[in-house]
């Protein structure tokens, strides 16, 4: 039963973590795809366009997040100097939470997943869809191994991601 609980709370921690970058990537990655297909006709074109759209809104959400939750906590530095540390160690979390599975995502699988997924299925919406999925399942792989292996580095990391019971979707983010 314990084991069960934290699997339970490990899924909740990841899903709370990950979720609004989610959504704001989401949003982008097909919204870029749909306006490059629409214009260019070109399934090429949309891939890359939902490879761009994917990486801007979800690092401006966890880039952002993490802005503000490491801005918080250096609330004893003078602003100028806050603002140049929240900015230091929220580049420096996102970097290492998330530029491994970046690179291989966006080079590799993202593009050729959102290529073939509407040649295999012969519909664009279902072919994009299967790609975004087959696409997310390396990418959090690899960006939660990162996150669990260096949480000491993370914007909000150490004991204090541990409660996270409390704190706010926005800060879990990028905790």
């Amino acid at each position: 039963m314990s084991s069960e609980r934290s699997t339970g709370k490990k899924l909740l921690e990841w899903v709370r973590r990950y979720l609004p970058c989610e959504i704001a990537g989401t949003a982008c990655e097909l919204g870029g795809a749909a306006i490059a297909y629409l214009f260019t006709g070109s399934y090429a074109a949309a891939a890359v366009a939902a490879t761009i759209g994917a990486s801007v809104g979800y690092y401006a959400a966890a880039y952002t997040c993490a802005v503000r939750t490491t801005y918080r906590e250096h609330g004893h530095l003078r602003r100028t100097r806050r603002v140049l540390a929240a900015n230091a160690f929220a580049l420096r979390s996102v970097a290492v939470e998330f530029g491994p599975a970046e690179v291989i995502d966006s080079l590799f699988i993202r593009p050729v997943a959102f290529y073939l997924g509407p040649i295999l299925f012969g519909n664009m919406l279902a072919g994009w869809i299967f790609g975004k999925l087959v696409a997310d399942v390396g990418f959090y792989a690899l960006a939660i191994l990162s996150y669990e292996r260096f949480k000491g580095l993370l914007a909000v990391g150490g004991p204090r991601s541990k409660e996270g019971d409390d704190e706010s979707v926005a800060a879990l983010a990028v905790s």
